[in-house]
């Protein structure tokens, strides 16, 4: 109890929790007294063996609400109100809130206790607040006390987590009085801290001047360079076209905030893994220039382990200013990776902050700390944009701050986020009213808006036009491959993705292959080949294909000649549009095969909509992935305006998409299914996530989850294969030479799966692997040996080019 007060105490040292030092100290009280509950007999019965097990956590929060409240309150000045929250808050640090307790409970717990234990736990608690004289918590409002109850309760996580740690607390003596004990502790506090690598590196005040020099900033760059910052928790959001340098911006302007005191690092969250493994790329080179000493760089997603730079820099010591590193502690958990300097990850990792997921609080903590910086915030559904307004609430709220990037964001959505910061604020707002575009909206008690300049590459025209049928798009890409331009045709499905493949190998062109559907080590592999051949700085381009799924639309740095695109929404559309003639710097117009950019898109006529199966006309089971009323109403505004004009016509041609364009009759009923969807999904993740308002014993916290048992996205739930191949009598990896199973890990749908003879699990050689795995692991995952013709079982194939594959054998 004492180490964790300790490591408490060092930390709020180096930066307060609440901005009052009696308000500090008392808090460190309140942490050193969590387990309190371990003074107790049914405690010392599981230490020898006569229990299975003691309910602590639940017997902390009695102590500190009954047999200790007078003393709490004499010493600490707590109140009924306060008292309730926030002994909770310390109690819950085994995942969630203790829980309520009714006559019944309170008796079974005296008994747990006994009558000996309760007195030895009164005199240490009296001893535990001698060590904070001037602790005080009188006086809070109840907003204050929510608000409070939320960050001590993923701070106390933070603290019992360090000290907790035998190898930097080893047990000691009983015989040393707490005072003594107490100075040894907070010497090794600050050592223990120090160890997990948190707190390494301090931001730089002179960092927003090194990222990039300035005679090379854009517009955007240079306004979030030179506006002068809100005080306070912020939120900015960066407006601007595709390839206009928004992530830099982020970049510079997260440095200044953390210069002015508002964060300690950053969190990047992105919407896909392959997004986030990209900026995990791009950030390393320039994350040392951010901090003064080495800062800490992690990546977190569900396949984060397979992420060979990431893995590299675990656990190493820093080899000089240029090197981050990560702490072998902060890696070994997908939560803690949020307490680094500088965390990457996915945008799910940020939202099961707000969800019923074990230590939430401590994934809120350590948000609070950063600057959330959440990219391509216009690809959402209202699920999912529930969720992130209510994580943009409390990020205000507990004093963090916000950049949203984004090239097409609606309106309706920037007035929700600003609506929603500013709530966190406790103040109101109304929609914004300027539409300029590109423009930098900074949101703190005041909201300012301005328009951008935009950069001088990202004015242009690209053209549209629409293709009829998918053996069209074939042709048009197999013209183009022979006159050596570097050709994409992205796909909505990965069937459809797959399909286009074997069509266009039909007409004698070769393509490559990027979805989601590889294992892991393969997908990562053809992501490096697309980066290296059609990136900024690619080599062997000329005449090469690539076909994908959604991947290559959001924050990938790729370029290319000739684009065929499935019909998307407008903002999917905008997205990939971004991917055509991108680096006309290293690519002018002189060295491309065509004429000029067209965004040629696989759709049927708008015109000509004569039943609801309007889309499966054209395009196969991508008909399924967007709604059909969104879909005709992005070809009818594109195809209407005949190019996509960036970036002055950006905005009205989203704005067109949102608008209640009447329907075709046919979509009506369409259109009436979508909107029923959105308000059912967005009242779903409502139901769900916690209330701001209600502090932490809310009801939407009394029973919390796994991370893998609540879902940050809706859609079809997914099953996990792990591939294997069998070599020399024994299953061993798919990721030949990676040591690690998760590299060779891949889903499919569940219901999909299910209808397949699927993998016997008890087979021999199969049980042999899973025998030596954590029970979690062997219910949740499917081992899957594939055989030397790429055959699973019956119906299910993989080919490491393709993918995994659902055909007949």
């Amino acid at each position: 109890m004492l180490d964790v007060g300790a490591v408490a105490a060092r930390l709020i040292a180096r930066r307060s929790l609440t901005g009052v030092p009696a308000l500090d100290q008392a808090c460190c009280a309140l942490v050193a007294l969590h387990d309190i509950g371990k003074v107790s007999a049914s405690f010392a019965a599981m230490l020898d063996g006569a229990l299975p097990k003691s309910r602590h956590w639940r017997l902390s929060y009695y102590f500190l609400s009954f047999p200790l409240q007078r003393m709490l309150d004499d010493r600490l000045g707590l109140d009924q109100a306060a008292r309730s929250q926030l002994v909770a808050a310390v109690s819950g640090h085994h995942g969630g809130p203790p829980g309520a307790l009714g006559r019944r409970d309170i008796c079974k717990l005296e008994a747990e206790i006994g009558a000996e234990a309760a007195g030895d736990a009164a005199i240490f608690a009296e001893q535990i607040l001698d060590l904070f004289p001037l602790a005080q918590m009188e006086g809070l409002s109840d907003e204050a006390i929510n608000t409070l109850s939320f960050a001590l309760a993923g701070f106390t996580t933070q603290c019992d987590w360090i000290g907790s740690n035998t190898d930097w607390f080893e047990p000691q003596p009983a015989t040393i009085a707490p005072p003594e004990y107490w100075q040894a502790a907070l010497e090794k506090a600050e050592w223990a801290i120090s160890a997990a690598h948190l707190g390494a590196a301090r931001p730089d005040p002179a960092a927003a001047g090194r990222i990039l020099p300035a005679e090379s900033l854009r517009p955007m760059q240079r306004a979030v360079a030179q506006a002068a910052l809100p005080d306070g928790p912020m939120m900015a959001l960066i407006e601007d076209a595709t390839g206009a340098g928004k992530t830099e911006a982020a970049v510079i302007l997260a440095a200044r905030m953390m210069a002015a005191g508002k964060a300690q690092g950053l969190f990047f969250a992105l919407p896909t893994m392959a997004t986030s493994n990209a900026m995990f790329d791009r950030l390393r080179p320039i994350a040392s220039r951010l901090f003064s000493g080495s800062p800490s760089l992690a990546l977190t997603h569900g396949r984060a382990s397979g992420h060979q730079g990431f893995q590299s820099i675990i656990g190493r010591e820093s080899a000089g200013r240029d090197d981050p590193t990560c702490g072998a502690w902060l890696a070994d958990d997908r939560r803690l990776v949020l307490l680094a300097e500088i965390g990457i990850g996915t945008i799910d990792q940020a939202l099961m902050a707000v969800l019923p997921t074990k230590f939430s609080t401590l994934r809120l903590h350590a948000l609070s700390q950063r600057v959330l910086v959440v990219d391509e915030a216009h690809s959402y559904d209202p699920y999912m944009k529930a969720q992130l307004e209510r994580l943009v609430w409390f990020q205000a709220m507990l004093g963090g701050s916000v950049i949203i990037m984004t090239a097409t964001l609606p309106l309706d959505l920037r007035d929700a986020l600003i609506a929603a910061f500013r709530k966190g604020l406790g103040i109101g707002t109304h929609p914004l009213e300027d539409q300029a575009y590109p423009a930098l909206t900074l949101v703190g008690l005041g909201v300012q808006n301005a328009a951008i300049a935009p950069v001088p590459a990202s004015i242009r025209r690209v053209e549209v036009e629409r293709l009829a049928s998918a053996d069209a798009a074939a042709e048009v890409i197999a013209q183009a491959a022979g006159l050596d331009a570097a050709c994409i045709w992205v796909r909505n499905s990965v069937d459809d993705a797959i399909a286009a493949v074997e069509l266009l190998r039909s007409k004698g062109v070769v393509a490559d292959l990027l979805h989601a559907r590889f294992a892991l080590c393969d997908r990562l592999s053809h992501e490096q080949e697309a980066f290296n051949r059609f990136g900024a700085k690619g080599q062997g381009r000329a005449g090469k294909v690539l076909v994908a799924t959604q991947v290559a639309e959001q924050s990938l740095d790729l370029d290319f000649d000739v684009m065929v695109s499935d019909l998307a929404p407008i903002g999917a559309l905008i997205q990939r549009a971004g991917r055509l003639w991108r680096h006309m710097e290293t690519r002018p117009a002189a060295r491309r095969p065509v004429a000029g950019p067209v965004l040629h898109i696989l759709s049927p006529d708008p015109d000509k909509v004569t039943n609801r199966r309007w889309l499966h006309e054209v395009l196969g089971s991508g008909a399924f992935v967007y709604p059909a009323d969104v879909q005709w109403r992005t070809a009818r505004a594109v195809f209407d305006a005949g190019a996509i004009v960036a970036p002055e016509g950006l905005r009205d041609l989203i704005e067109a998409v949102h608008r209640d364009t009447e329907l075709p009759e046919p979509l009506q009923q369409a259109e009436i299914e979508t909107e029923g969807k959105a308000l059912s999904e967005r009242q779903s993740a409502l139901n769900l996530l916690a209330d701001p308002g209600d502090g932490y014993m809310q009801q939407n916290l009394q029973r919390v989850f796994d991370d893998e048992a609540v879902r940050t996205r809706l859609g079809r739930l997914q099953v996990t294969l792990v591939l294997a191949r069998e070599h020399e009598g024994r299953l061993v990896a798919w990721a030949e030479g990676a040591g690690d199973w998760a590299a060779s890990e891949v889903q499919l749908g569940e219901y999909r799966y299910s209808k397949l003879e699927g993998v016997d699990q008890s087979a021999p050689l199969i049980a042999a692997v899973k025998a030596g795995w954590p029970e979690w692991k062997r219910d949740r995952l499917i081992l899957a040996p594939v055989a030397a013709d790429g055959t699973i079982c019956d119906g299910l194939h993989y080919d490491p080019s393709l993918g995994l594959l659902l055909r007949e054998s």
